[in-house]
Order: C-alpha cells, then sequence, then structure tokens
C-alpha cells in the first residue's frame, strides 16, 4: 500500500509540473495577445464630422496599448505614427512611404502634427502606427475620421 501511494503522489506531483509549466507558456501567449488586441490609436483632433479652418489643420491622436517613441527604437510593445492624408493605407508587411503633404512620418515620437496647406473640401485622415522601421503593426493599429476644411 505505501508503494502505490508513493507511486501515486510522484505521478501526481509529475501531472502538476507538466500542467503548471504548460499552463505558464499559455498564459504568456495569452498575455502576448490581450497586449495585442489592446492597442489602438484614436485621432482626437479633428474628429469625424468637424468643419476646420484652412489651410493648416492640426492632428492629435491618443495611443493606448503601446508606447510611442521616435523612429528606429525597438523597445518592445512599441511604435510611432504615420498620417494618411486621402490616400490608401499601404501595404502590410512593407515600410510605409513618404509623400510629402499626403503621408507624413511621425518618427520623432510626435502625437501631434500640423499638415500645411491642405485644400478645401472634404478629406479622410488615417493614423497608424508602425514599427522602429515603418512597417505597420499587426494587426493594424489605426484610426479614421473624415472632415471638411473650408
Amino acid at each position: 500500500m505505501r508503494v502505490t501511494s508513493s507511486v501515486s503522489v510522484a505521478l501526481l506531483i509529475a501531472f502538476l509540473a507538466a500542467c503548471g509549466g504548460e499552463g505558464n507558456a499559455d498564459s504568456a501567449d495569452m498575455q502576448s495577445a490581450t497586449i495585442t488586441a489592446q492597442r489602438s490609436v484614436r485621432i482626437t483632433a479633428p474628429a469625424t464630422g468637424d468643419t476646420v479652418p484652412g489651410p493648416n489643420v492640426s492632428v492629435r491622436v491618443e495611443a493606448s496599448g503601446f508606447t510611442v517613441v521616435a523612429a528606429g527604437d525597438t523597445t518592445p510593445n512599441s511604435g510611432h505614427l504615420h498620417l494618411f492624408l486621402d490616400r490608401d493605407l499601404s501595404a502590410a508587411g512593407v515600410p510605409i512611404p513618404v509623400e510629402p503633404g499626403f503621408i507624413i512620418h511621425l518618427g520623432t515620437g510626435a502625437t501631434d502634427y500640423v499638415i500645411e496647406n491642405v485644400a478645401p473640401g472634404e478629406h479622410r485622415l488615417i493614423a497608424v502606427a508602425g514599427d522602429a522601421v515603418h512597417i505597420p503593426l499587426q494587426p493594424w493599429v489605426a484610426d479614421t475620421v473624415r472632415f471638411v476644411v473650408r
């Protein structure tokens, strides 16, 4: 009976150790997925539906779930912002291009920017978070607003 009890205890300890190891790996994966799912950007100015005076448009973006840093900074769970004015998003997995006045890299780690010489009329603005080398974070961390310049 003692031998059986000792074997049962040993098997129980081995089983719990094995489960604990797997549980830790799952917890790490779940934590990583939670961090990724919680990353977001939100354009707070201009807001959707706003009419703003031109020709210069002040933009403000809030980020959460990751740290906004300068381009080139490889701190884990960080990125920097890009603004797309009246342009479609670039492809996932490739660096975001630069197009003066239309695709703007906020490579200093800024979250505010003034886009100059915006023509009167309706516009679409997209803010996108990219990594140290300007590749969009995956899944996409982006926000879109539509506004009018008078």
